[in-house]
Order: C-alpha cells, then structure tokens, then sequence
C-alpha cells in the first residue's frame, strides 16, 4: 500500500513538474517578497496629514511640536506656503496659530470632504495641546488596564505576510486541485487508474500531499525574505499544512461535479470571493459578523497572524487549528464519497 501511494506521489510530481506549477509558486513568491519589501510602506497613515504655522512671536506652538516628536517638513514659514500645500495636497489639513498663548486664535484649513467627526476631534486635540503648553495636565476620568502585554506595533507592509500566506492555500489550492483533476479527465488516464489497485482514498491523499508541497514552498519563500528566522516556522508551516489540506479538499469535491475548468471558473470564484470575505474583517476589525467568523479562512488568516504577531493568545491558535482539523476530517469523508461516486464509477 505504501508503495503504491508513494508511485501515486511520484505520478503527481511528474505532472506538476511537466505543467511548470512550481516555477509559477516561485515566481508567485517572489512576487509577493517584492510588493512586501519594496512596494509597500512600512507605515501608512490614513488619516489627514496635518501640516501647521505658528503666528505667534514666541513660536510656541511651533517648540511645542518639535518636542511632541513632529517633522520639521510639517512646519511652515508662512500662511501663503501652508495655503499652497493644502492646496496642491488633497488628504492635508492646514492648522494656523495666532495671538498669544492666553489668546489664541487657530484657523483651520481643510479640503471639505473630511467628516464632522474629524474637525471636532482636531478642534479637542488642539485644546488639549494649549492646555500642555500652559502646564495645565487634566486628569483622565478612566483609567487603562492592559490584559496582557502590549504587543509591538506591526509595520503595515509586514502586516500583509498573514494575508499572503493564506492566498496560496486558499486560492491556488482550490484552483490547482480542480486543473489536475480536469487534466486527468482530459487524458483519460482516471480510466486507467480505475482498473489499478491503488483505492480512492490514495489517490486523495496523493493529490493533496503534492499541493501542500507546493503550498509548503511558497509559505516557506516568502516567510524567510519577509519575516527572517524570527517566526516560529513549525507553527506556521503546520497552520499552512491544515488550511492547505482543507480547503484542497473542498476544491476537490466541488470541481469532480464539473466536465471541465471553464464550467468550474465560474463557481470558483464565486466560493473564492466568500472564502476572501475575512481579508475585510482583517483590516477593518469592527466589521466581524458572525457569518464571516464561521468561514475555515478566517481561522487560517488569524491563526496565522496570531502565530507570526503573537499577542499571547496561544489558546486561541490551539483552538483554531482542531476546528481546522475537525473540519478536514469531515472533508475528508465527504471527498472520499464525491470522488468515490463522480470519478471512480465514471472513470472519465
């Protein structure tokens, strides 16, 4: 039995080979590494950038921000140099200082399109700024307590790694799984394998084990030129291997409904759009429905960025990595059956 299955592996190879499969996950990868390290900013501010001049003789608005950490380059000489950059600048916002320190005067220049919400948090930030510069400290009426040790701040360029990495289990497995079982139809060697004495279950096995491989190569390329030797590799690769696994699966028992990859592209992606709904949920965490949590990418996509960021929630990556098992243990059965009834007894 193991023999057989290991000439099923290497069978799989061959035709993953011949199709140039792993130069195209090579070239994904590298792909990915440069739009990581060299495209995207570590930081990205989405806010209005905020640009000021200080009217007053003392410039005391001016010594306050430089030693509030602000660059010299949001500092400017004059009211018609600030005019101009709010002009030609369009997510800039113009702040002005006039008066004295007892009797201020601030003029604020905007494009109009920015919400009430951000003028009125401006106008309080700015009041809370002149009650620091005259030695006024308000004492807060809450008080922060932290559950666990805060994490350090993720540059946004790195933030992407989780993300990049469930795109190729997520997207390539699905899609790869279904173009070598319509290969196989195509050439007619399920006829062959039909009259063979390897059973249904290793030629599953067989399958998903080559685009793990596949999947294992890319997650592997793109961790070490992203993120070095400082990610827990065995946790990740294993959260790569269980998302891989399942969602090769599901590929697998969709795509043996379907004569060919034309009437299957249209299904596709349609069930890659919903399966892509939690990258939403990732950047923007206030839109978590239920729905969206219940999706296997969802627990891929943050396990594996709890794994990479850790946060101290290794209970939570646990419990995220049974429910994968669990369910790839049902897809398991479910695919078994499919492929059992749809391409054993057709055998085309």
């Amino acid at each position: 039995m193991l023999a057989r299955f290991t000439n099923l592996i290497k069978q799989d190879l061959t035709v993953t080979f011949r199709n140039y499969f792993h130069y195209a996950i090579i070239l994904l990868a590298i792909l990915m590494i440069v739009v990581i390290n060299l495209i995207v900013p570590e930081s990205v501010k989405l806010t209005p950038n905020e640009v000021f001049y200080d009217g007053t003789e003392e410039k005391t608005l001016q010594q306050f921000l430089l030693q509030e950490g602000l660059e010299e380059s949001q500092l400017f000489p004059s009211k018609e140099a600030l005019f101009q950059e709010v002009e030609e600048e369009d997510n800039t916002i113009g702040i002005i200082m006039e008066g004295d320190l007892e009797n201020p005067k601030f003029t604020i220049l905007y494009q109009g399109r920015e919400s009430v919400e951000i003028i009125n948090l401006l106008s309080v930030t700015i009041e809370e700024a002149l009650n620091r510069m005259r030695g006024v400290e308000a004492t807060p009426g809450y008080r922060v307590e932290y559950l666990r040790s805060q994490a350090e701040p993720i540059p946004f360029n790195k933030s992407l790694v989780p993300m990049m990495l469930v795109l190729e289990p997520v997207m390539l497995g699905f899609i790869l799984i279904a173009v070598m079982i319509f290969q196989e139809k195509e050439e007619g060697s399920l006829r062959a394998y039909r009259v063979s004495p390897a059973g249904t279950m290793q030629y599953i096995l067989s399958k998903v084990a080559v685009i793990t491989l596949l999947a294992l190569l890319y997650s592997g390329l793109l961790l070490l030129f992203t993120m070095g030797l400082d990610v827990n590799y065995l946790k990740v690769l294993l959260m790569i291997i269980l998302s891989n696994f399942l969602i090769t699966l599901i590929g697998l028992s969709i795509s043996v409904f379907f004569k060919n990859l034309e009437e299957f592209l249209f299904v596709a992606v349609l069930i890659l759009a919903i399966l892509g709904l939690p990258m939403v949920s990732y950047f923007t965490p206030t839109f978590t429905p239920d729905f969206i949590t219940w999706l296997p990418s969802y627990s891929m996509l943050f396990g594996i960025r709890e794994i990479i960021f850790p946060t101290g929630k290794q209970h939570y990556v646990t419990a995220l990595q049974w429910g994968l098992i669990l369910q790839a243990l049902i897809m398991l059965a479910v695919s078994y059956w499919v492929v059992h009834k749809q391409l054993m007894k057709e055998g085309k």
